[in-house]
């Protein structure tokens, strides 16, 4: 009898040094008191931010703003377009035209149009939509 209480005492204290010592290697440590924020984590709202240059661009088309407004230049053919800088006429741009442009209104020379571009290769622009733009006069 003393031989099987020595041999479950040893068993005990041996399961009991077992569990207690082993942990797992893999887990990570846990330092609750470090703590950083979010921001470091995660990335910027990247959808925020397409939504901005969106409203932007829909301004822009919209007439509400006066960027991309030029004149047709005297030196436009059937293949390139002049734009000169509206009002001021002090900047000359020549762009290349796709081979469909969408015109909306006249876009005859010295007529004020709004010009769309459609970007080639990730360098080059060709214009591929004019639109002409009702100027609004002080009465």
């Amino acid at each position: 009898m003393k031989k099987i209480l020595c041999f479950v005492a040893a068993l005990a204290a041996t399961t009991l040094i077992t569990t207690t010592s082993t942990s797992c290697k893999f887990a990570p440590d846990q330092h609750d008191g470090d703590t950083v924020a979010a921001s470091e984590f995660y990335p910027e709202d990247t959808a925020a931010i397409h939504a901005k240059k969106k409203a932007k661009m829909a301004a822009v088309k919209a007439g509400k703003d006066s960027v991309g407004i030029y004149y047709i230049g005297s030196g436009s053919t059937k293949d390139i377009i002049q734009l000169v800088s509206y009002p001021s006429r002090r900047d000359t741009m020549i762009f290349g035209k796709t081979r469909h442009v969408k015109v909306k209104g006249n876009a005859d020379i010295n007529h004020v149009v709004r010009v769309d571009y459609y970007l080639l290769n990730g360098k080059d622009s060709l214009v591929k939509y004019v639109e002409e733009v009702e100027l609004k006069t002080k009465e």
